[in-house]
């Protein structure tokens, strides 16, 4: 049993399903993420735990309790905002210690666990600041330090950093997953940003229409995913409209291209699929080295060169076909023009195949408009 369970919650509003029957059981000390575009039910659902939405059905269960009817205040759990929803009027030492004020504790008590919470977010020298005092990062940190001075069962986060410029939101997303792990609180996350739920989750629950599309570990999620819109929604993705043409030794076709795969393709002689490829998972071919049987082949043309950074993205043109691939961005080494012939390779491993009759989000489709 997990330690917050949801059974076959749903929520609507009016006519319009936003949750639709959603299972899922979050073990004590785990750090979930909700994952998914606009609208796709992640923050309802956060607000449903949280006790800010109740469910049009199912129920929701904390710690063994069933608590789909207890409203916020009575399940001991601790909620962080957007907008930090600090108190413009009070010092950074009483908005931590607000909530454990109206719980009663101590006046003693309250002294010794806002100090805590202080030295935990490195906020000690800020305590009599205002908000109005603070960056956006110390507030949400002081925003953090009230939700766990009142020792929640768990954490919820609904997308915390996303009023942040993007180098306070890495080390912000940081400093929570140290404190989270620090404390052990079972700790849910709103989000819509790939790369944060990839960094700091155990586990992440990729999120369409109202249901979960697949939860896994970060590692599960980016190599195996289960359906084409979760490949193409995590990270960049290689996606094209393929048909199997030998099914007993994984081959399919592309146009004019012919692909080996290692994926089982039992029962889909002649059928159209899906296949992807990561873009980290090609390299520029050399003749110096042997291409094994196990080994794709292609040969083409620069389209576009995009520099990113720590990697170079190339547009690749096979044929009628587009690619992505990825690759460590060298500074000894001069880049391919535009038009400049090219041969890559990738192995049969790093072809994987899903069903053609999903929608994809945002996969490159092998058209030259999409570039």
């Amino acid at each position: 049993m997990g330690f917050i369970e949801l059974h076959g919650v749903s929520k609507s509003f009016g006519k319009n399903t936003v949750v639709r029957n959603l299972f899922l059981s979050v073990e004590k000390g785990e750090f979930v993420s909700f994952l998914g575009g606009s609208g796709c039910g992640k923050t309802t659902t956060l607000r449903m735990i949280a006790g800010f939405e109740i469910p049009s059905s199912g129920k929701i269960l904390v710690d063994g309790k069933d608590v789909s009817n207890v409203p916020p205040a009575k399940r001991n759990l601790g909620m962080v905002f957007q907008n930090y929803a600090l108190f413009p009027n009070m010092t950074v030492r009483k908005n931590i210690g607000f909530g454990l004020k109206i719980a009663g504790v101590s006046a003693h008590e309250i002294e010794k666990r806002v100090d805590e919470m202080l030295a935990l977010i490195h906020m000690e020298e800020f305590a009599n600041r205002y908000p109005h005092q603070l960056s956006g990062g110390q507030q949400q940190r002081v925003a953090l330090a009230r939700a766990i001075a009142v020792r929640p069962k768990a954490l919820l986060l609904d997308e915390p950093l996303s009023a942040l410029d993007a180098k306070i939101r890495v080390r912000l997303r940081d400093d929570i997953r140290a404190i989270q792990q620090k404390l052990g609180i079972t700790t849910i996350y709103v989000t819509h940003d790939q790369e944060e739920a990839m960094s700091i989750s155990d586990r992440i629950a990729v999120m369409r229409n109202g249901k979960i599309e697949q939860i896994g570990t970060p590692f599960e999620i980016y190599n195996r995913p289960a359906t084409s819109y979760v490949a193409s929604f995590i990270g960049t993705l290689n996606l094209l409209e393929a048909t199997v043409v030998d099914a007993n030794n994984g081959i399919v076709s592309i146009g004019s291209m012919k692909l080996k795969t290692a994926s089982s393709l039992d029962r889909m002689q002649d059928k159209p699929v899906k296949l992807t490829v990561r873009p980290e998972a090609l390299s520029f071919a050399n003749p110096a080295d042997p291409v094994t049987a196990d080994t794709n082949v292609l040969s083409g043309t620069i389209e576009t060169i995009k520099f990113l950074g720590s990697t170079v993205r190339y547009v690749m043109k096979f044929g009628d076909t587009f690619m992505y691939m990825d690759r460590f961005n060298n500074p000894q080494l001069e880049l391919p023009k535009k038009g400049d012939p090219v041969s890559v390779i990738f192995s049969k491993e790093a072809c994987r195949i899903l069903p053609a009759d999903e929608e994809s989000a945002n996969s490159l489709k092998g058209t030259e408009e999409e570039l």
